[in-house]
Parts: structure tokens; sequence; C-alpha cells
């Protein structure tokens, strides 16, 4: 077979192609859009100019039912090992100096909403698959590469998939870090709400989705000049209104659920700037006092539980989405808990919390935490690729991100992120979720370099 380096460097601009045509389409996801769109037309755009990559390249496309997509090369038995990889998107949100859906190719990146997370992700791997095919590679299993829709909406794309058909012996998802992450956190979201009576607070808002820390955060407030004055001297942008309205709005840090540290939650700040003006009312300045109690560390100590093991670490939270409308303050709370947490105690100790500040909980999900044993065979077998390829001391870790692997029986998270590159735009852009997100056009060929070696080890071992 040709060197896969030369290889992949013949083919390079080929796969910037098609990571900058994905990341044009809008693809957030949107559930509730009937069975001709599911997620709505972006996603499923995207996902059908993902299955047409997949065939150009001489895969089977799979298109099921709306919901999501596969390829398949077929082996020579049935048994499949998957690669799961998402075409849809967060939002892109604001503070972006590049254009979130038109990328950017330079000094060696391409910018753009998607581009890590996950479109250029999972073209790394597929290109991996690729190359053995194109190589006349005769696999003893069948690949199946999985392509969701809704991944960062809840995942019922993959569980609609997994009712319909048969799941893979063995899959990776390269959705996370290098090297191999052999756990993730258990997942939960709960969305809590309060009526709100105030005379000066008509609306608020923040965040672009639960799973992210708000970069912005506006409020609706009828005040005087003099108060107006107040908070602008607190470091917020106030805009008058008619009819003695003004907007008041504030600018954060965001991040990832999953890695909340060094973010800036522009909810909170927003909430401490109107605690301190004194512009309130008891029933407006008891919320946002609330507000800056429930959020106030990133650690669970402000919804009663900080928890910690010794395998996973610490337990996460944060405040994603926050509203209010019509006399009704709706809160969105997204909690990444310890592999050993007992997820029931938890839960009560967070909705007593909760009720302490007035919130009533109106909808909760709980995705269980994956942990698969380091010791595992195939977990030892990626690891020895991955110390051949990157850092010969590198060892196996657990995230608080959730992906596919933990909807599935038998399955770890695989690159292709370095995450020890420090961005190149500093900590608060550049990352999944951020803005001006993007990814290193020689991240993505060394991760190509190591998928090429663990489909192959993984067709041996399984």
């Amino acid at each position: 077979m040709q060197n896969p380096e030369v290889w992949i460097n013949e083919h390079e601009a080929q796969l910037i192609d098609d990571i900058c045509s994905l990341v044009r389409i809008p693809s957030v996801s949107l559930p509730g859009g009937g069975p001709a769109a599911p997620y709505g037309l972006p996603c499923l755009d995207a996902l059908e100019a993902s299955l047409t990559v997949g065939e150009r390249m001489g895969f089977i496309p799979f298109n099921h039912e709306n919901y999501c997509g596969s390829l398949l090369w077929r082996g020579e038995c049935a048994r499949e090992i998957g690669v799961f990889g998402h075409t849809d998107v967060v939002p892109a949100g604001g503070g972006w100096t590049y254009p979130p859906f038109e990328p950017v190719v330079q000094d060696g990146t391409i910018i753009g909403r998607g581009t890590s997370d996950n479109k250029g992700s999972f073209l790394a791997a597929l290109y991996a698959l690729y190359y053995l095919k194109d190589q006349g590679y005769q696999p003893k299993n069948s690949f199946r590469f999985f392509l969701g829709c809704s991944e960062e909406e809840g995942m019922d794309d993959l569980e609609y998939y997994l009712k319909h058909h048969e799941e893979p012996v063995f899959s990776i998802v390269p959705d996370a870090p290098f090297p191999v992450c052999h756990g993730e956190k258990g997942i939960l979201r709960l969305d809590a709400e309060q009526r709100v009576e105030s005379g000066v607070l008509l609306a608020f808002s923040a965040g672009v989705a639960s799973n992210v820390v708000p970069s912005e955060a506006s409020a609706l407030l009828r005040m005087s000049s003099g108060d107006a004055d107040a908070i602008a001297a607190l470091g917020a942008s106030v805009e008058e209104l008619p009819g003695g309205q003004y907007r008041i709005t504030v600018s954060g840090k965001a991040a990832h659920a999953a890695f909340p540290e060094g973010s800036d939650s522009a909810e909170v700040k927003l909430a401490r700037i109107l605690v301190s003006s004194g512009v309130l009312d008891p029933a407006a300045d008891k919320l946002m006092r609330s507000i800056c109690a429930l959020f106030a560390d990133y650690y669970g100590g402000g919804i009663g539980v900080p928890l910690e093991d010794s395998v996973s670490g610490k337990l996460t939270h944060i405040g994603g989405l926050a509203s209010l409308q019509d006399g009704v303050f709706r809160q969105s709370i997204d909690v990444r808990y310890n592999v050993r947490a007992d997820a029931e105690r938890m839960i009560t100790a967070i909705q007593e919390a909760l009720g302490r500040s007035g919130f009533e909980v109106a909808n909760l999900s709980n995705s269980a935490p994956l942990y698969v044993d380091p010791e595992d065979p195939v977990v030892q077998r990626l690891m020895e690729i991955c110390r051949n390829h990157l850092q010969p001391d590198c060892v196996p870790y657990i995230m608080g991100g959730g992906t596919y692997a933990r909807l599935l029986r038998r399955a770890v998270a695989f690159g292709p992120d370095m995450r020890w590159n420090a961005s190149r735009f500093g900590p608060d852009r550049g990352g999944a979720h951020q803005p001006d997100e993007y990814v290193e056009i020689a991240d993505l060929k060394k991760a190509f370099l190591i998928y090429v070696d663990a489909l192959q080890a993984l067709d041996k071992l399984i």
C-alpha cells in the first residue's frame, strides 16, 4: 500500500474542500421537523451531502428515514465495526471574528462552526477508511460509518437507528481528544421554571444552547434614566427604548458544558450587575440573587451536589439557556456527574436546592455514565497506537463530554482532537461550541494516520 502520509498529502485539498462544503450548511438540529426532515432541512442537507462524499469514495450509502445515515464497506463477514460521527452543530452564537458558516482557510487552519465538532473530525476518520479501500485492503469485518443528525440535541437519532438496526460489535467515536476516552460522565439536563411578578424586570434572555456557557445575555427593564446610568457605570451596555424601557446587555466567555473552566457566564455576570445596581424590585432581586447563587461555581456547590470521585474527578454544572417571558422565568441546567455517583440521590438533592430558590423542575433527562475498563484489550491496543504516534506516556482518560459512545454497548470516543495544543485565539475562542471554532489541518492529517492504523488493528482484533 502507498505510504499513508504521502496519500493524505495528495488528498489534502479534497479533504479541505469536503470540510468546507459541509461547514457551509448551518445544520443546527431542530427536533420536531416531521418525517421529511426530523431535525430541519439544513440537517437533512448536511446528511445528504455527507452520504454523497462517502458514495464518491466507493462506500454504500444508506439514508435511515432522514433521522441519520450510514456508509457501509462490506467485508468478508457481516459482523460490523462501527465509526460514529455527527453532521449537526450547535448554534453559532455571538462574538465571531469570522463568518461561522462561511469557512475560512488560513495559516494551516479551517475556521467555522463544525470544523472541529464534528464535521472535520469525522471526515478525518472517513478519509482513513477511504485510504484503506483505495489501496485495496480487504477487511475481515464489515465497516459501518454512522452519520447522525441530532447528537447535540439528545442523540435520539442514534436511538432511532439502534431500534431498527443491529449494533456494531465494537465502535469508535471520533468526537473527543486523543488518546482513548474510556469513560464519560453522566449527563443530567433539567429545565426549571418559576413565576416572577416584577414591574421592573420585563424580560431576560441568555445563551444559545443548553450545553454551552452563555456568552451573551440581555434584560429589558422599566426604570429611570438615573437607574440606567447606575447600571452603565457597572460595565453593562445600556440602550434606551421608548416608554421608559432600557435594554441591558453584557458579554461573557462561552465554553462547552463538559469543560466550563475558564468560561465567564454572561447570565451570571448580568445578574450580578442588576443586583449590585439596586434598581430591581424585590421579586426580580430575589430571582437574580438565585441565579448568582446557583451558578456561582461550576462544581455543583450552588445546586447542592459538590461531588467528586477518584476515577472521574469533580462534577460540573452550568446554566445554559435562560429566559423570562410572560411572567415565567425558565432556566436550563446541564450537569456532568461522576461515574460513581448515586444518580437518584443526586437528582433529589438538586431538586431540593432548586426548590429553595423558588424553582420547579419541568423537564428532566438523564444519560448514565459510560465506563470501559482501561485494561480492556481493545483499549490497550488503541493506546499502543496512540503512544506510537503521539506521546509515549499518554494515558486513557475520562471526560465530562458526552458522545455517541455512551449509547453503544461496546465503544470508546477516540480522537481526533489534540487537547494539549493551546487555542490560537486564547481560552475563550476557537474550541468546540466557542466563537471562531477551528481545526488545525496538520492535526487532522496526524489523526488520519492514527485512524489508518487503528481501523486495521480493530479489524484484526475484533
